[in-house]
């Protein structure tokens, strides 16, 4: 059974319940994002557990927005931290459950990048260069062609085997990260 996502003033509750003023939280509703926004502009002194307290108070109904950068950060990196085990093995198990664990690739720094893409494609059955596009220095994409281009039921399928792919392999390892594009233009990268 589903719930209700908690109210504004229960959100509020919760997360100076985790040592943070009240002053420095605001809720509202952004339709730029399509979701409701905690933003928070000082979250004081920081620790672990302050931050695993926030992170629960807002996971997963709220974007939330730290004004302050080094804190913003902090933030992230905590979540990575705390996360990315428990996401990796759940991954794992999805691979295995599919049985394609043994065939999950390894990133060979010597072929790069791109050729790391293409395995993962190749294991999801998608046509190298089709679905992932390299982003920055070592992002992995989805193309925005890629899902408009496909039916729901085609690209959600693919799409859990592009994310759980990559998130049971050793990509995250060799700072290689899987980032998605919002409602950003997107362009294409030029052939290298």
């Amino acid at each position: 059974m589903d719930f209700p996502p908690p109210t504004y003033e229960q959100t509020v509750e919760a997360i100076a319940h985790c040592g943070i003023s009240r002053a420095s939280i605001k809720v509202t509703y952004q339709d730029y994002l399509q979701s409701d926004e905690v933003t928070i502009d000082d979250l004081g002194v920081i620790s672990d557990q302050k931050l695993r307290c926030l992170r629960d108070a807002v996971h997963p109904s709220y974007v939330l927005t730290l004004v302050n950068g080094e804190q913003h950060q902090a933030f992230n990196a905590f979540c990575e931290r705390e996360d990315r085990p428990r996401r990796k093995a759940e991954a794992r198990e999805w691979a295995r459950s599919k049985g394609m664990l043994a065939r999950i690739p390894s990133f060979d720094r010597e072929k790069g990048v791109v050729a790391f893409a293409h395995a993962i494609e190749d294991l999801c059955g998608i046509k190298q260069g089709q679905a992932l596009v390299i982003t920055g220095e070592s992002n992995l994409a989805v193309r925005p062609s890629f899902v408009v281009g496909t039916s729901f039921e085609e690209s959600a399928g693919a799409l859990e085997c592009l994310i759980q792919t990559i998130a049971a392999s050793d990509a995250y390892e060799h700072g290689i990260g899987l980032v998605f594009i919002g409602n950003q233009a997107f362009v294409e990268p030029e052939e290298k």
